[in-house]
């Protein structure tokens, strides 16, 4: 299984919140699990996504999905 590490600068000047995850390509679905070190502490998370790969390859795609992912976690309100 395919491991990713990168970070990522919250919009709010914050420390950066570092990422690890590890995907998993079956047809045109990626699962994967998320660990996450933030300043709010460790977290963790999984799912999956359809992807197309005739236009973007598998790590292009979970890179891609990661940085939206937490750049949609610094304005979403957890209830």
């Amino acid at each position: 299984m395919p491991t990713l590490d990168g970070s990522h600068s919250p919009g709010s000047g914050g420390p950066a919140v570092a990422y690890r995850v590890d995907y998993e390509v079956v047809g045109r679905t990626i699962s994967y699990r998320a660990h996450f070190s933030g300043a709010d502490g460790p977290s963790a998370h999984e799912g999956q996504f359809d992807f197309d790969p005739a236009h973007v390859e598998a790590k292009g795609a979970v890179e891609a999905f990661m940085q939206n992912h937490i750049a949609k976690a610094d304005w979403d309100v957890a209830p």
